[in-house]
């Protein structure tokens, strides 16, 4: 994954430092595995005509054993490239991995990091960007095969940039999770539908369109968001992946108590609401995201989604049952199902499922 393309803008590349750090530490990585693979292929072909010229030749006996030894030492070196490329991919793989849970629990902040960070991923570009170009840059503009340092040189810095850059990631996240304020509580049903439009619009994350149906639930949806339209925001152009016939249904198990035979017990009660188009609509971004309405009211950190099908699981996932009430567009089935909690396996955080449906909605 390239975050940079998440940054078009100098302007933002510039705020958003530790994602295009990130980014440039995995596309090193990647070039790194083209260089090899180039080099690689040039020497399996000298390889191949090094065994043409040997079977044009009778060998003695003396001299097929000391090409034995000198084949399995070659065995050892070969296996010793490949390790070479495998730490390759696996280095940057680890770096984005660690990047996607450090964005995911902390969002934009993580993405915008801190001096101490900034400084820490930029050593590690540069340290291995210089030892790429010394030694496979080199080898490969050269025509040179490469030998035992050249490996032991790329493979310690490669061990050496994801090592601190996984070191820097985590330290960051660790920072910015003990600066995190204090969870806010939930707001009532009245106070979060009078939020005004120019507080929501102040942060710039969703677009104008969403807004206005954020903050007037009896809005009519546009008429390109009617059966068989586009689906186009009438304010930002983009299209949203939300037809009218789709719905998806988001299970929650809340648990309960009730008195029977004058004891109490817990129970768990099933619970299920329908989000539907209108909900995406109100998420989505100008640039095509979706940012959760959920979490701009609930929590301290925004979550962006790539996809409606993220969307819906991280609803699904990350918003109890008291969060989804509260927003008018989830809409509750009321047909309940008790089960007592002890014989049952540990409630999920949230099933989805997707169907069709189709239903009247004024669009205009």
């Amino acid at each position: 994954m390239n975050y940079a393309n998440m940054i078009e803008e100098k302007n933002l590349k510039k705020t958003f430092i530790i994602a295009t750090l990130c980014s440039t530490l995995i596309g090193t990585f990647t070039s790194s595995m083209g260089l090899w693979d180039r080099i690689n292929e040039k020497r399996k072909q000298k390889k191949i005509d090094y065994k043409q010229d040997d079977q044009i030749k009778e060998l003695k006996e003396k001299v097929e054993k000391a090409e034995q030894r000198f084949n399995q030492q070659q065995n050892q070196f070969n296996n010793r490239q490949e390790d070479l490329g495998n730490n390759f991919h696996m280095s940057g793989a680890m770096i984005q991995r660690q990047y996607d849970e450090g964005y995911g629990r902390l969002g934009r902040r993580f993405a915008m990091g801190d001096t101490l960070t900034e400084n820490q991923l930029q050593a590690q570009v540069i340290s291995l960007q210089q030892a790429v170009i010394t030694v496979l840059q080199d080898a490969l503009y050269n025509d040179r095969q490469l030998s035992r340092a050249d490996l032991s040189k790329l493979i310690a810095a490669s061990n050496q940039a994801r090592d601190g850059s996984l070191d820097a990631l985590r330290q960051h996240q660790q920072r910015l999770a003990l600066e995190a304020p204090p969870p806010r509580s939930l707001p009532s049903t009245s106070s979060s539908s009078t939020r005004s439009s120019s507080s929501l619009s102040a942060d710039g994350l969703f677009c104008r369109y969403a807004i206005d149906l954020q903050t007037l639930p009896n809005k009519p949806l546009a008429a390109d968001f009617a059966p068989g339209g586009r689906c186009r925001c009438p304010a930002c152009g983009v299209r949203i992946d939300a037809t009218a016939d789709d719905f998806w249904k988001i299970g929650k198990r809340t648990p309960v108590l009730i008195s029977e035979n004058r004891l109490q017990k817990q129970v768990f009660e099933n619970r299920e609401f329908v989000l539907g188009q209108r909900f995406v609509i109100k998420c989505h971004t100008p640039d095509g995201q979706y940012a959760c309405v959920l979490c701009n009211q609930f929590k301290d950190v925004d979550a962006l989604c790539r996809s409606v099908e993220s969307l819906v699981k991280h609803v699904g996932n990350f918003h109890s049952a008291e969060e989804l009430s509260m927003d008018p567009d989830l809409r509750e089935n009321r047909a309940v199902e008790r089960r007592v909690s002890l014989p049952l396996p540990p409630p999920p955080m949230g099933s989805v499922t997707r169907e069709k449906q189709v239903k009247e909605v004024v669009y205009r």
